[in-house]
């Protein structure tokens, strides 16, 4: 049964129970009628998904197999609950088909309401779904990556990171896992975690910022007061991340990466950010990279990761210390990297 017959089964289930009220300005299924009405209704949109599988251009297959994978292995390897990401992104690395019916759920209501019609619905959802797979699959990848260069340093010990009273960062308990999570502080920029790593016999303060932060850490004028709500804790945000590794020789010499209100900075040692294909083409993507590598000024340069090419691209346009990679999800090639550290 194709998306077309589901829907006009689900129609036909709403019409055949008076109880259940859907007009353009209002909703209201019994109790009692809910599951079998959403189980028809998700029923719908998985036949929409499939329908559209063909027009979608990233192997998000592949992706949950790659990223569960990794998520695995890091859990074990640093001995916490889970990594935390937020849960439209869960639902897509862990079962893409199901994070993409999250996709689906107003434009559906949209259409059992009448709001628009089934031709609409089509074009709209198509739209739909080829810009979440693209965006889903993109920070899902930035995770992967992540992931594997934490994997690669042999990790034998790992810490949160927490302020003292004098808001001196010191290593804590860590249980769980949350890229961009860090210790309340409105203006200070810190490390999530550290961790020790066995292959390079140094710890390794790990700061997954958001990209769109970066230029910030470098801010040129202090603010006129302190600010005190905004606290640096970006865990939940869906938007890319840069990674920045800072080399310490002792667990507790946790840099404070930036303090936006006093205007220091402390340059990390390697930094590795994600772009794609037609970006690394276009002159105003690569002049974000650079502006973020001016920001951040890293002492081991810069890993440019491409997620959407399969052969390493030319880069001769990026400055000398900034490396770019496609390693799809090669390993090796990531590992190449982080040999560097040695």
């Amino acid at each position: 049964m194709d998306w077309k017959e589901k829907y006009i089964a689900l129609r036909k289930y709403i019409a055949d129970h008076a109880e259940i009220v859907i007009n353009p300005t209002e909703i209201s299924i019994p109790k009692e009628l809910r599951d079998e009405f959403y189980r028809r209704f998700d029923d719908f949109r998985q036949a929409v998904i499939e329908a559209h599988r063909s027009s979608v251009s990233v192997d998000f297959d592949a992706l949950c197999e790659n990223y569960t994978k990794i998520e695995k292995e890091v859990v074990e390897l640093l001995k916490v609950e889970c990594i935390e990401i937020p849960k439209d992104l869960h639902a897509f690395v862990h079962n893409p088909r199901e994070g993409l019916v999250r996709v689906l759920y107003t434009r559906t209501f949209d259409l059992i309401q009448g709001k628009i019609t089934v031709e609409e619905f089509e074009q709209m959802a198509l739209s739909d779904l080829q810009w979440a797979t693209a965006e889903l699959f993109r920070l899902g990848y930035e995770q992967w990556a992540a992931l594997e260069v934490i994997k690669l340093l042999d990790p034998d010990e790992a810490f949160s990171v927490d302020l003292d009273e004098d808001f001196k960062p010191y290593p804590a308990e860590l249980k769980t896992i949350a890229f961009g999570r860090q210790a309340h502080h409105p203006t200070m920029r810190i490390p999530e975690f550290v961790l020790h790593s066995r292959k390079l016999n140094k710890y390794v303060a790990v700061k997954m910022a958001l990209a769109a932060e970066i230029e910030s850490y470098a801010a040129q004028f202090k603010p006129a007061v302190r600010p005190r709500k905004k606290t640096g804790d970006t865990s939940y945000a869906l938007d890319t991340r840069v990674m920045l590794l800072s080399f310490m020789e002792k667990a507790d010499d946790i840099p404070v990466i930036a303090d936006i209100f006093d205007l220091k900075r402390t340059s990390p040692d390697w930094m590795m950010e994600h772009i794609s294909e037609s970006e690394l083409a276009d002159p105003a993507g690569l002049g974000q990279v650079s502006r973020n590598l001016s920001a951040m000024n890293p002492k081991r340069g810069m890993c440019l990761v491409v997620v959407d090419a399969a052969a390493e691209p030319n880069a001769e346009a990026l400055p000398e210390n900034v490396r770019v990679v496609a390693p799809l999800f090669d390993e090796s090639r990531l590992s190449a990297i982080v040999d560097t550290f040695c």
